[in-house]
């Protein structure tokens, strides 16, 4: 039996009023409506080269989710976000856990997504993976995600292997003023929001918000409640200078406490806290120098399983500056330590319990213009040591050339890696008193060598399409390798080798001036080899279990009176291993602004069926 996501209705009613007749100069959900296809083409990203730049002029597969396509589609976390996505595979694992990756390997404990919150990194140590259960803020308070499909260690560093989100949050001048959320269904039983932001002093803002999240239990496909319920509160702030010449700084801060239910065992409890500070110097108009430097906390205690703090401080530290016009560089340097203390329980251990590990980085990279407005070439690279595996070095050559004022041709080579992480090294796993599976001191950084290219056409003022292909040659990955005869110990080493091809298209079309369409599709093949002499069994299917075929459509309609009608259609292709069947869904969203700032939403979720597992 495997656990089903069911069909849910929820009513959302928000709310925001604000601090005082001048209103912050900003790009509101409302301005993003009016935007042309044109226009939404020409938005800013920053994740792809750590620098402002259009979307339109990136050398990378990238996506963005605007807090438009948040609000009408009704979504009420960051991990339900990333279905907005495109070519991002989001599975429903349990009520608490979905597993969210980009071309391929996806499983609950997916290690190849990079996530960063405000430029902090969010993935755990413990697996390389992200804890998407605890990771989550006020949705109207996010300005966008941006999702870059391909290797990103040049810029972000290890584990950025199959690709990089970006969750960018408001400015806190933007958030000036009340707001209040307040949503309940059958499943998401109650969710609350609410914030509240004004200014400081001359120049500067503030926010502070609150979230609290209430999710019942998913079923098995009998009807029997799979006892995995989740409750979590959250609340944090955000402070920003504003405009004060050349100095701009940002403080901000984030607190969380839940607990999880699994099966019939005891409470998961989890608790964090995180404290960030930014600090921005321009110099010029062709000089910037910024540093960051963030201290995080985590607790996680998981029955019968094991029972983790972890202390991560980070600082890093980068400098853009522009050179005779051909050279736009951006170089820096960083440093991260973290100590898990890591107890295992009820026949898990890790040994040693604690373990304190230190990154330095140092990266550069460099735009360079071969012909003006024309043709771009980028070569960058980043060098990471580490206590695992020592030195990685993460190289990257991007070239881009606009054929046209419509249209953008570009092709990329890079290197990626994945560091080993506790579970890889340090796991021990008894039963009945007797070792059966082990991490190694010996295992390697995973790596890939990725192969890209891509296309954007706008055909149309009101059309846009956008193609990305790619070949990814991937070396020791995971394996288990399994004793030759009974009673002896599986181990983990790095025996398995493999190779995904795929492509990925997405379009956007104003149908007319009340109604926009966007849609994706995604295609992959994987296949996985063997080292000779390899013990793994299972040949990979614990490495990801991936459908072949992504599709989505979303439609957003504005009526007469202020009444919005929007639907998202998706298909998953068939997981081989083990096998889920294809699914289709539906969501559709009713919502009526009954005066300004006030919203009412009607919203349902897997419309075309009663249930079905992810």
């Amino acid at each position: 039996m495997g656990r089903t996501v069911c069909a849910a209705f929820f009513l959302a009613i928000g709310a925001a009023l604000p601090a005082s007749a001048q209103r912050p100069v900003s790009v509101t959900a409302q301005d993003l409506k009016r935007l042309s296809i044109e226009e939404l083409a020409e938005l800013d990203v920053t994740s792809v080269s750590r620098r402002v730049e259009r979307l339109s002029d990136t050398a990378a597969a990238v996506s963005v989710v605007r807090q438009d396509d948040i609000r009408r589609t009704g979504v009420t976390t960051l991990a339900e976000a990333m279905r907005l996505a495109d070519g991002v595979d989001v599975a429903r694992f349990d009520g608490r856990t979905l597993a969210i990756s980009a071309r391929g390997f996806n499983i609950s404990t997916a290690n190849k997504l990079l996530v960063l919150i405000d430029g902090r990194t969010v993935y755990s140590p413990l697996f390389a993976g992200t804890f998407w259960d605890v990771h989550d803020t006020v949705m109207a308070d996010v300005d966008r995600i941006e999702v870059i499909r391909g290797p990103g260690g040049t810029i972000w560093g290890a584990n950025a292997v199959n690709g990089v989100v970006n969750i960018v949050t408001k400015d806190a001048s933007a958030t000036r003023g009340s707001f209040v959320l307040v949503s309940g269904g059958i499943e998401e039983h109650l969710i609350a929001s609410a914030r509240y932001g004004d200014r400081l002093g001359s120049a500067g803002s503030y926010r502070v918000y609150g979230k609290y999240r209430q999710r019942d239990a998913n079923r098995f496909a009998s009807g029997a409640t799979a006892d995995d319920s989740l409750q979590l509160g959250l609340g944090g702030f955000r402070m920003d200078s504003g405009d004060q010449g050349a100095v701009r700084w940002t403080v901000q801060g984030d607190m969380y406490k839940g607990t999880e239910s699994l099966f019939d065992r005891d409470d998961t409890d989890v608790s964090g806290g995180n404290l960030l500070g930014l600090w921005t110097r321009r110099f010029s108009g062709s000089s910037e120098f910024r540093a960051q430097v963030y201290y995080d906390r985590t607790f996680r205690m998981v029955p019968r399983q094991f029972e983790e703090t972890r202390d991560t401080f980070d600082i890093d530290t980068q400098h853009r500056l522009t050179l005779a016009r051909r050279h736009d560089i951006v170089f820096g340097a960083g440093f991260r330590v973290t100590e898990g203390d890591d107890l295992g329980i009820a026949g898990f251990a890790f040994v040693p319990q604690k373990r304190t590990a230190k990154l330095f980085s140092l990266f550069a990279q460099d735009e360079i213009v071969v012909k003006p407005a024309r043709l771009f070439l980028t070569l960058g690279s980043k060098f990471e040591r580490n206590d695992f595996t020592g030195l990685e070095v993460q190289p990257t050559a991007r070239v881009r050339w606009n054929a046209h004022s419509t249209s953008t041709v570009w092709g990329a080579v890079s290197r990626a890696v994945r560091l080993p992480t506790r579970f890889d090294t340090d796991l021990r796993v008894f039963q009945n008193n007797r070792l059966v599976l082990s991490g190694s001191e010996d295992f390697e950084s995973e790596s890939v060598i990725a192969y890209e290219g891509g296309y954007r056409l706008r055909p149309h003022a009101r059309a846009s399409l956008d193609l990305a292909v790619f070949v990814n040659r991937y070396d020791r990955i995971r394996s288990q390798e399994f004793p030759s005869r009974l009673g002896l110990v599986v181990e983990l080493g790095n025996t398995l080798n493999a190779n995904t091809t795929g492509a990925e298209l997405a379009g956007a079309f104003q149908a007319a001036a009340n109604w926009r369409m966007q849609g994706s599709y995604a295609y992959l093949h994987k296949s996985i080899t063997m080292d000779a002499g390899s013990r793994d069994l299972s040949k990979g299917a614990s490495e990801g279990n991936d459908p072949s075929h992504l599709f989505s459509m979303r439609s957003y309609l504005d009526l007469p009176h202020g009444i919005a009608l929007d639907g998202t259609l998706r298909y998953v292709a068939r997981r081989p291993a083990p096998v889920v069947p294809a699914y289709g869904e539906l969501d559709l969203r009713l919502g009526w602004a009954a005066r300004p700032g006030w919203e009412l939403s009607l919203i349902g979720q897997n419309l075309l069926h009663d249930r079905h597992p992810e």
